[in-house]
């Protein structure tokens, strides 16, 4: 199998042990699958349980993710923007927009990929199958079409099979490490010198091992140049790859922000700024070709895009072109910028315990609503928190002036609000238009540690409640049983051996009755609140997401 997975991935020959063990590990363990879209094959595992590699009936050995932590050198890396993982970890593809050039030379149609983002270039979050022979898109400006079928990503189901917490690593090891070669000079050498022959012996030895260190210095300078090149690929951007990115936040703050001219140059150029597709520091106005904010909007003058006023560096932006009348923002494609919240403002992570667990409320539009997005040129298939919705609300109600002039706390309904109320009314009132439409998006939520940067995809549903359950068995024995707790990220051993100190009793583990998908510890004895206050203070929780229930009291009976 390790054969096969080198041909394929045209890794080289003669590799360490060690290496060898990150690539496939010594003891693997295989079992099928089936998907619901009735696509078959096998996933291998390590020893642990961990999915390795996988492949269908028709495909080649693919790489997990897991496997792509160890070693991210099997695969040729698409870079794209970390909001754009997000969305592929909700299920999408990679779109051609959505990835960041320069693309690596090897990536043919059909390869096998994985997918980073720019603040961790060598951390692969997806891998999937390349559409094109992306070294042939200079620009994905304007582009359109999926550039990577999405395969699996980190925390679907294939991702979630994984029983212990593995986290991912801060620095991924490119290194490819070779066995250390004899050679038969060396074995020659050893048998021929003679007891008399030592000061002799030692200056050929001495020799030898000097001349092993020149011979392998070009190799080791060699792998550090390519590594050394991968790294200026990513965090050292060309003049013209920073031009693009300003080029692009100009569309993204013409078509996205509802400007009112004229504006003073540096007011404008905080819209730019802000509107960066990326945070990397080399990405500031003086790497530009233009090197200044005033010649910068001189440039985007004469191309047509914006009208100044003002002589030197004391311009002011007086109008701009829109998409109705320029083809280049018609077909821009906008991406979703990541805003710092005010600190006095309330957001989607309200039912938090500030020392614990964090919850993230998102929703994700469904079909009623896409002619919305498409009208505002907002991405549809994104994930939202519930200010940015209300934030798209208002947008749609100001671009169409539904606000009533006669009473300006009603709305006047179009025919696509209307559809998304209940009722046969024209006119609803302004608080009473936000829970109907946010019922047409699909909810979902994300649970991570205070502090976390790596988050995980957000899951379906609403925030799930850990069920605690004391109760009277036969024989007048109480015991207290305890289920739901692993998407909160609270492990079914560690929870037990936790339980077992804390209550001093028995604590065993098992599959809960009422759903045999969820774990379930028992520990003997009334013990509520003690799991209660364990829960909160060692693991996070917020006591919203906790329900109890004390089945072993005797019921009061009605008078």
């Amino acid at each position: 199998m390790l054969g096969i997975i080198i041909e394929t991935y045209n890794l080289p020959q003669g590799m360490a042990k060690e290496t060898e063990e990150k690539i496939l590990p010594s003891i693997i363990k295989q079992t099928t699958f089936r998907t619901i879209k009735g696509v078959a094959g096998i996933i291998y595992t390590d020893d642990d349980q961990v999915p390795v590699w996988f492949k269908t009936k028709d495909s080649e050995l693919i790489p997990t993710v897991y496997t792509a932590w160890r070693a991210p050198f099997i695969l040729s890396i698409v870079l794209t923007h970390p909001h754009v993982i997000e969305v592929l970890e909700g299920g999408a593809d990679l779109m051609l927009p959505g990835s960041v050039p320069p693309f690596d030379d090897r990536i043919e149609k059909g390869s096998i990929v994985g997918i980073a983002d720019t603040k961790n270039p060598y951390l692969i979050k997806a891998v999937g199958r390349s559409n094109h022979k992306l070294s042939n898109f200079k620009k994905t400006v304007g582009t359109s079409g999926v550039a990577i079928d999405i395969y699996h990503s980190h925390g679907d189901m294939l991702f979630r099979l994984i029983k212990k917490k593995i986290k991912a690593p801060e620095e991924p090891d490119l290194e490819i490490k070779l066995k250390e070669k004899e050679t038969e000079e060396e074995e020659e050498e050893e048998e021929v010198n003679e007891p008399g022959d030592k000061g002799q012996k030692f200056d050929k030895e001495e020799k030898e091992e000097k001349g092993k260190e020149e011979l392998s210095q070009p190799d080791n300078s060699e792998k550090r140049d390519v590594q050394d090149k991968l790294v200026e690929e990513v965090t050292i951007l060309s003049i013209d790859d920073v031009d693009h990115f300003f080029k692009r936040s100009l569309f993204q703050t013409l078509t996205q922000q509802d400007l009112q001219f004229p504006l003073p140059a540096s007011i404008f150029m905080n819209h730019i700024i802000d509107n960066l597709a990326t945070d990397i520091p080399a990405v500031q106005i003086k790497k530009t070709s233009w090197k200044k904010s005033a010649k910068y909007l001189k440039a985007m003058e004469k191309e047509g895009f914006l009208k100044l006023k003002g002589k030197g560096d004391d311009i002011t932006v007086v109008s701009s072109v829109t998409k109705d009348n320029n083809e280049q923002l018609k077909h821009f494609v906008p991406y979703r910028v990541k805003k710092s919240k005010p600190q006095n403002t309330k957001s989607s992570r309200d039912e938090n315990n500030s020392n614990g667990l964090v919850l993230e409320k998102l929703y994700k539009p469904t079909s009623p609503i896409r002619q919305i997005f498409n009208d505002l040129d907002m991405v549809f298939a994104q994930f939202y928190d519930p200010a940015e919705v209300k934030d798209i609300l208002n947008k749609y109600i100001a671009k169409h002036n539904l606000v009533n002039e006669k009473n300006k706390k009603t709305i006047l309904l179009d025919d696509v609000l209307f559809n998304v109320t209940p009722g046969s009314e024209k006119v609803i009132g302004r608080d009473q238009i936000l829970s109907p439409f946010l019922k047409k998006f699909s909810e979902f939520h994300r649970i991570t540690k205070a502090g976390e940067e790596e988050r995980s995809p957000p899951v379906r549903g609403t925030v799930p409640q850990v069920q605690i359950i004391t109760e009277t068995k036969i024989g007048r024995k109480v015991i207290t049983r305890t289920s739901n707790f692993e998407p909160f990220g609270v492990e079914a051993d560690d929870f037990s051996n936790e339980l077992k100190v804390k209550c001093s009793g028995s604590t065993t583990i098992g599959q809960n009755t009422q759903n045999p998908k969820l774990m379930e510890v028992t520990v003997q004895g009334p013990h509520g609140k003690i799991v209660i206050d364990l829960l909160i203070k060692k693991y996070g929780l917020n006591p919203n997401w906790i329900k109890f229930d004390d089945k072993s009291k005797p019921k009061k009976k009605r008078s």
